[in-house]
């Protein structure tokens, strides 16, 4: 006699879709990949390749600066929610002499979690201006296309 197993089908989180600053960020990497390999035929796209690229790299710098001090943020909170769970009052309920050191401990993390949401308001300001730059920057190569030039950027369709 066989028993029958049950199916276990484990669902995986769905990818959060792409921000508009995303997309951009996207297709200006294409688009300076393709330029460069093609060689930018004059100096006007040489200029827009250069600007282009220029910014991404100020993006990728800000996002790095970022990610770091998210792990920091997120360190400090690992610890800080270690050493509440130790200051926890133990079986039989009584006075516990570390409550204020607990409520203290709670305090910073609340600190720490206030920080984590400015950091990221923060770096949506940075952001902001920059994929502004961008998006100028791919429209201006777009407009500097020759009238009945094929256009490959697929990509620039979506935004």
């Amino acid at each position: 006699m066989s028993v029958r197993r049950k199916k276990v089908r484990v669902l995986a989180p769905k990818p959060a879709p792409p921000t508009f600053g995303q997309r951009v960020e996207g297709t200006a990497r294409e688009l300076t990949k393709r330029l460069k390999r093609n060689g930018a035929d004059d100096a006007v796209h040489g200029t827009l390749v250069r600007e282009m690229a220029l910014t991404l790299d100020q993006i990728e710098g800000i996002h790095r600066v970022h990610h770091k001090m998210r792990r920091s943020l997120l360190r400090q909170e690992c610890y800080l929610d270690t050493e509440i769970m130790q200051r926890e009052p133990r079986p039989p309920v009584y006075q516990d002499p570390r409550l204020a050191e607990r409520d203290r401990l709670r305090d910073r993390l609340r600190g720490v979690e206030k920080e984590r949401r400015q950091l990221l308001l923060f770096e949506g300001e940075q952001l902001r201006p920059l994929h502004d730059r961008l998006l100028s920057l791919v429209n201006k190569h777009r407009h500097l296309q020759p009238p009945g030039a094929p256009v490959r950027d697929e990509p620039l369709e979506q935004l």
